[in-house]
Formats: C-alpha cells, structure tokens, sequence
C-alpha cells in the first residue's frame, strides 16, 4: 500500500469500491481503492509486470489495519494469476506488515504455491522504524524459495538516502517516482544514485511518467522500465470468483 508521498491518479467517486461478493478487497469498502499499474519497457513495447497498487481514501491506516489490507492485495493478486488475467503481477508490502504478519503471508504464499514464481514483491519501510529485522529476513528469504522476485521501492526523492534498507534487501529490481522537473543534470545525477547503490538502470522502475518530457529524459538516462500514463494507462482490477472454502 502506497505511502501518502505516492503518486496517486485522479479518479472519480464513481471508480472507489470493489463488489464485496468477488475480491479479497471489498470487505475494506470505499475506504480501499485499486488500480493496476502495467510496466513498460521505456523503449519498445515489452511488458514486464502489472502491478496492484493500492491505497487508501482520505485517512492514515494505523499498523494493523494496513497489514490487513496489504495481505488482501496479495490474495487479490494471486487471483488474478490463477484466472489468468495477467502473466506477472506485483504487489507491495512494508515491513511493518511482515513484522505483524509473516505468518499470514507466509500461509497465503503455501496456499498458492503453484504460481507464486509469477509474484513479484516489492519492499518498503523505514530501517530506523524497525523492530524485528528476523522477521522481514526470514520472509525476504521464503519469497526468493519461491522464485519470486524482490523489489525495493523507495520513498525518499534520492535513493542515495535509502542505502541501508538496499543493503538490507539486496533487492532483484527497485522502484521510485520519475522526477517531474526537466532539467537534464537532475535525471542524470538520479542514475548516477542508482549505479552506485549496486542497481542497475535495466531493473530499475520509474513511475508516474506522465509527460513525453519524462519519457525522453528517462530513456536519454538510460532508464529502460516504467510506469505512467505517457506509456500505458492504467486499469481497474479485475474481478474474480473466490475460490469456495
């Protein structure tokens, strides 16, 4: 779930709640929203992973309510995968979410074992904020048992600013907000952050491109995955059956 910083689109009234008969969200109501984020190759047309980005309505969610909600998203997700309305899917979760709930993911990653190599996950938090880093260990650990890939998604406007939590989750790939201004030595000095931190550019994801400038500056950079309207709008989820317990 998204951080208040987020970009977040601009949707109507119309567009808040999930039909609480068909998805792991709905029982959260209006207060939860959805949307899937497709990322794009900067360049061509080749689609890496559609990602579930939720977030919540006019409030903060405290500890608990969040990690509920984020453990909704991932078996939204999931069941996505299983109805085959995508090929790969990402899902955020922080790491006050593992430390209150790695039983619960734990059992929902078992439970769809099957196509969880299909999962990506990205990571957020804060290390200063951490209170059980054995807990976030051990599920970075059973994540990359099940072949799914480990993301960083940073928070901050440099990611320089975030080099402990990078070192901490060695991530596979690492998203943050494309810059929105258009100065070149700006883009620039961002990929030069990037490199040092041990990332690479090819599975680095820039998000909220809306505008061609942000486009071309982000390939000029060398950049080459994103998310935004200035390559792919984005969808609502779909809506699938739960399967009967």
């Amino acid at each position: 779930m998204m951080a208040n910083s987020e970009y977040r689109p601009e949707l109507g009234t119309h567009q808040v709640e999930l039909d609480p008969t068909v998805d792991s969200l709905s029982r959260f109501g209006s207060r939860v929203r959805a949307l899937v984020w497709p990322t794009r190759s900067l360049i061509g047309s080749q689609r890496w992973f559609d990602e579930l980005y939720v977030w919540t309505a006019d409030f903060e969610p405290d500890r608990s309510l969040r990690s509920q909600i984020q453990l909704a998203a991932m078996e939204h997700a999931f069941s996505m995968l299983e109805h085959e309305r995508v090929e790969r899917i990402a899902v955020t979760i922080s790491f006050g979410s593992i430390e209150r709930s790695l039983e619960s993911l734990a059992k929902t990653l078992e439970t769809h074992r099957l196509t969880a190599h299909r999962l990506s996950v990205l990571l957020r938090g804060s290390m200063e904020r951490l209170r059980w880093p054995y807990r976030v260990r051990e599920f970075i650990d059973l994540l990359r048992s099940y072949q799914i890939a480990v993301g960083y998604r940073f928070g901050e406007p440099r990611p320089s600013l975030e080099t402990a939590a990078i070192d901490f989750v060695a991530p596979d790939f690492a998203k943050m907000l494309a810059p929105i201004s258009a100065r070149e030595e700006l883009w620039q000095e961002l990929s030069r952050d990037v490199s040092a931190l041990g990332l690479t550019r090819e599975t680095f994801v820039l998000a909220g491109i809306e505008r061609e400038e942000q486009l071309r500056l982000g390939r000029q950079s060398g950049f080459v995955l994103g998310q935004g309207r200035a390559l792919k709008k984005p969808y609502f989820p779909p809506r699938v059956l739960r399967a009967p317990k």
